[in-house]
């Protein structure tokens, strides 16, 4: 890692309104370096810089790097931005979010959440348990926590919490003196060919720092355990047979409760604020990588009782129709997770689950299309989106009356496509009754959606 920032140094940053973007801005902010950034449109993370002294611009264009002296860009900026060519023909040096922020956090010990799903989840859980413990942890946690106030925190204590992203391997670049491992699937088949290689990357960000860090995995995750069964240095968390364990499950609607064991010895009566199975494992790993730190267990059990979720992650935006109908908005964009949210709605007792469904990215359309398809099933009616690109092209040529044809045949559901948000907050409005639920999911702009409806209600 060769980043060299003095107090003067000028740090630009394209992509600044992503939610780890804004947060490495505040940072720098908060350091004191001259910070400026652009993004193609306003984001609620833009409104958290305004309270700094950020040069941010709207949109890409080569005059906004004058005066930098180093640019720190997302995955998704491509190759001919202009303020990427910009930067090359001046000679600054480029770096990819994660290398900043591993630079940043150099002198702390790096508690890294990887994964597929829940990453943004458990790492909120952990940043909760430690303030809660009083550690003062510095966070990085993909979504909004009210704990925090936002999505960072450059906390002064021993410990770095953050989610470590797998979508272009850049997770390589820390160094966690503590990797938790949630679950591990096949994802962002953009940068990825097969489950082989993404297990591979997985494998290699464990051994990175095998000698002296601490690994801990989910048990019952069947690519996690063929990786790690057999690793000597390892702990494990698992509903059955793990080193730690869930047992004497119960669920409750938006609650769920269970007792954490380690080995055979009961460690306390957890008690959870979010709903279903997702989440329990979600809470049993936060615990497990708590008490693997010698946090002390009423500060793990009182802070999972008080934690009430993360901005997008099964969000309760709001109840509409003279209270009658619960809106939703959820992050899930893979086919499991979507399976997941809806298992556990279905417990929930409403009467009909009502889906708006934007598929994210073409490349993972097509790869997980029968996928996507098949995992409606508990729905009671879906609406299908224009796919949210994040800058891909549409290479694959996706039809999406076809694509919403498949899900009614294989998740045996209503399906229809309709591209307008507007039609579609009309449709629902009129539709749903009282006791409904609506999900509005997916990981692009669809929470714009839920916004929409609560303005026309």
């Amino acid at each position: 890692m060769i980043i060299l920032l003095n107090k003067n140094s000028h740090v630009h940053l394209i992509g600044i309104g992503g939610v780890s973007m804004s947060g490495i801005a505040e940072i720098l902010a908060e350091r004191g370096y001259k910070v400026s950034g652009s993004d193609l449109k306003e984001s609620k993370y833009l409104e958290l810089l305004e309270k700094y002294d950020v040069d941010l611009f709207i949109g890409h264009a080569a005059s906004n790097i004058e005066g930098a002296d180093l640019i720190v860009k997302t995955s998704a900026i491509p190759a001919n931005n202009p303020e990427i060519k910009a930067a090359k023909m001046k000679g600054l040096k480029i770096v990819k979010r994660a290398e900043m922020l591993a630079y940043l956090m150099k002198d702390k010990k790096t508690i890294a959440v990887a994964g597929t799903h829940g990453k943004t989840t458990v790492t909120a859980m952990l940043a909760a348990i430690f303030k809660r413990a009083k550690m003062d942890p510095a966070v990085m946690v993909g979504g909004f926590l009210k704990e925090l106030n936002g999505n960072i925190a450059d906390g002064k204590g021993d410990y770095f919490i953050t989610e470590a992203d797998e979508s272009d391997g850049s997770f390589l670049y820390f160094d966690p003196y503590l990797l938790l491992l949630n679950n591990l699937e096949l994802d962002h088949p953009d940068f990825y060919q097969d489950l082989d290689q993404f297990m591979n990357i997985f494998k290699r960000f464990a051994d990175k720092n095998d000698k002296q860090s601490i690994l801990l995995y989910n048990r019952d995750d069947k690519n996690l355990n063929s990786l790690f069964e057999n690793r000597k240095k390892s702990l494990s968390f698992s509903l059955q047979k793990g080193e730690f364990t869930a047992r004497d499950i119960e669920y409750d609607k938006f609650k769920s409760s269970f007792a954490f064991y380690h080995q055979n010895n009961l460690l306390a009566q957890m008690e959870l604020s979010v709903p279903g199975e997702y989440n329990l494992y979600n809470a049993l790993g936060a615990a497990a990588a708590a008490y693997s730190l010698n946090i002390e267990i009423e500060a793990i059990k009182s802070a999972l009782k008080d934690f009430s979720g993360v901005g997008r992650r099964f969000e309760l935006k709001g109840r509409i129709k003279n209270s009658q109908v619960d809106l939703v908005d959820d992050y899930a964009h893979h086919p499991t997770e979507i399976k997941e949210l809806l298992k556990t709605v279905k417990n929930m007792d409403y009467k009909k689950i009502r889906v708006v469904f934007q598929p994210h990215r073409y490349s993972r359309t097509w790869k997980f299309m029968d996928e996507f398809s098949a995992s409606f099933s508990d729905a009671d009616q879906v609406y299908l989106t224009d796919i949210f690109s994040a800058s891909e092209k549409n290479n694959h040529q996706i039809s999406l009356t076809d694509f919403a044809a498949s899900i009614t045949e294989n998740s045996n559901v209503e399906c229809q496509h309709l591209a307008d948000f507007d039609e579609i907050a009309d449709k629902l409005l009129a539709e749903s009754e009282a006791g409904d639920i609506i999900l509005c999911v997916g990981a692009g702009d669809i929470t714009e959606l839920s916004d929409l409806i609560l303005k026309k209600d």
